[in-house]
């Protein structure tokens, strides 16, 4: 089992650490290096203090640990990973691996790095790291050469039923044509915060009017990272228990404080979609609300459109 660090759990850490690398790394490095990387004699504050500060996991198989691992502070950097010397070649280290990718993705990162040794290489090459360059790390008084990687991680999750995807051209037109969307962003209480809003699309962005001071904008100005969805065409079929729907969902950040020029241009382009009726006479009542009104826009990282037929 995969779980979070606590502090009963730092002396059988540390002696995972100096076990597996005394025995595991031998035939890489003499027993001066081994010692200098892995003191016979830790400094238990030192590692208390380390793995306190740091994101840690450790698997826990019962009755001892088999494996732990480090984020850095901002879940970037993979500080260390090591599985018991004894539980080699298990798959824990490539399933503490995984759970510490996904804490860097759920933490916003593109690219997750770290520095490895000549032990590891081949493992993270195995998983998708690839060399960035050359670095000197000093343990004691002896100077080892590592090897930076990195690896671009998967911000976005792909449609899991791809026989439900639609492809890009049909996406775009139900963005095109839908009167509204849901916008979703993360709520400063803590809680999700989703409303439905009208929009027009312009490239490859959204554009909405609001009111220049509310929760949203709050919201957004603390996280401008949100996703809006639009629904198109949907049935219900209760003689299969089943409904047919299509949507499109973006993910994107959203983009305020525009120029006047670029907050006009998008109140046309909402007259334009909404109103077209009524364009010659639109310039009079953007004119008289446009102190009022406040312009956002919101700048695709990943669409993805997704249907299903009964």
């Amino acid at each position: 089992m995969i779980r979070m660090y606590s502090p009963a759990d730092l002396e059988q850490v540390v002696v995972l650490f100096t076990q597996t690398v005394h025995q595991v790394c031998c035939s890489y490095y003499s027993p001066c290096e081994l010692e200098a990387w892995a003191p016979s004699h830790p400094d238990m504050a030192t590692w208390r203090r380390l793995l306190d500060e740091r994101y840690t996991m450790v698997v826990d198989a019962g009755e001892i640990i088999t494996g732990f691992g480090c984020l850095n502070a901002d879940g970037s950097v993979v500080e260390l990973l090591f599985t018991h010397h004894a539980h080699q070649n298990e798959g824990i280290g490539s399933d503490l691996l995984e759970s510490l990718e996904k804490e860097s993705m759920r933490r916003g990162n593109s690219e997750l790095r770290l520095i490895t040794s000549a032990t590891a290489w081949s493992f993270y090459q195995k998983r998708g790291y690839q060399y960035h360059h050359s670095e000197k790390k000093i343990y004691g008084t002896i100077e080892f050469d590592c090897q930076a990687l990195c690896k671009a991680l998967p911000v976005f999750r792909d449609i899991r039923r791809k026989d439900r995807a639609l492809d890009n051209e049909k996406t775009i037109q139900l963005l095109k044509m839908g009167e509204y969307g849901f916008l979703a962003m993360c709520g400063l209480n803590g809680y999700g915060y989703g409303i439905p809003m009208n929009y027009v699309l312009e490239g490859k962005s959204l554009y909405f009017h609001c009111a220049t001071e509310g929760f949203k904008l709050e919201n957004i100005r603390n996280n401008n990272r949100v996703s809006f969805c639009v629904t198109g065409s949907t049935k219900v079929l209760p003689d299969k228990f089943s409904t047919e729907y299509e949507s499109a969902l973006i993910f994107g950040r959203i983009a305020f404080d525009l120029s006047e020029e670029e907050c006009y241009k998008a109140l046309d382009l909402l007259v334009a979609k909404y109103c077209p009726d009524f364009v010659d006479i639109s310039q009079n009542y953007i004119n008289k609300s446009f102190h009022r009104t406040n312009i956002l826009r919101l700048d695709m990282e990943h669409l993805s459109g997704k249907s299903k037929r009964g």
